[in-house]
């Protein structure tokens, strides 16, 4: 049974996406401590520096073990997502179509994409994407001019919701947990804010239950 199987994909308010390849045993233990707090946690495996049989390697392992309820996302194609036993792929951009990634998981799997103007929401919502990474959202090095929080507003619609699930990606720290559900995203991508917090489990825990108290 995968990880999507058994859980509710509208659930899933925070991505957690890899700095590359991390040691499993460390990682996996970050994850089981925020997941404990609340399961509205998806693993995004993004990992694009490494060979594709490191990155394979490290999200089979991930996949195995977390729990069943925490599902693991590999960032890239849709064959290596499932060579890793994933439970879904974010698509680099030109990598494949929503539809051959609906072709290997199913109708019902996650399935994201990179939004990187407001154009690509609507394309993925006409194409069948799950949800949409929208970004950069904050100041990020090498990642061009950020949206800022009414930025995303006005690329998300001025807060209507769009037809896939939009996630701010981009320098997102605890603080700005409001103003991007304000602006309309159904919730955060983060990376820094946890693999390079103090204690990233602790980090990651106060990411998910501030979260937990927002409806």
């Amino acid at each position: 049974m995968s990880a999507t199987s058994a859980t509710d994909l509208s659930a899933i308010r925070l991505l957690v996406l890899t700095e590359g390849v991390h040691d499993v045993a460390a990682a996996s233990e970050v994850l089981r401590e925020g997941h404990r707090r609340g399961a509205s946690i998806a693993l995004v495996v993004r990992a694009y520096d490494h060979p594709r049989e490191d990155r394979v390697a490290f999200a089979r392992a991930m996949r195995r073990e977390l729990p069943l309820t925490l599902p693991v996302i590999v960032a890239g194609s849709p064959s290596e997502a499932r060579e890793a036993e994933a439970d879904g792929v974010h698509l680099g951009r030109g990598v494949a179509s929503v539809a051959e990634a609906r072709a290997l998981f199913g109708p019902d799997a996650w399935v994201s994409v990179p939004a990187h103007a407001p154009q690509d929401i609507v394309a993925a919502e006409r194409e069948g994407a799950y949800a949409a990474l929208v970004s950069p959202v904050l100041g990020v090095p090498e990642k061009g001019q950020p949206l800022g929080f009414s930025g995303l507003s006005c690329f998300l619609g001025g807060g209507r919701r769009p037809g896939v699930r939009a996630f701010a990606l981009g320098g997102i720290t605890a603080a700005d947990i409001d103003p991007c559900l304000r602006a309309g995203a159904d919730g955060i991508a983060v990376i820094r804010a946890v693999w390079r917090a103090p204690n990233p489990g602790q980090a990651l825990a106060g990411l998910v239950e501030q979260l937990a108290r927002r409806p």
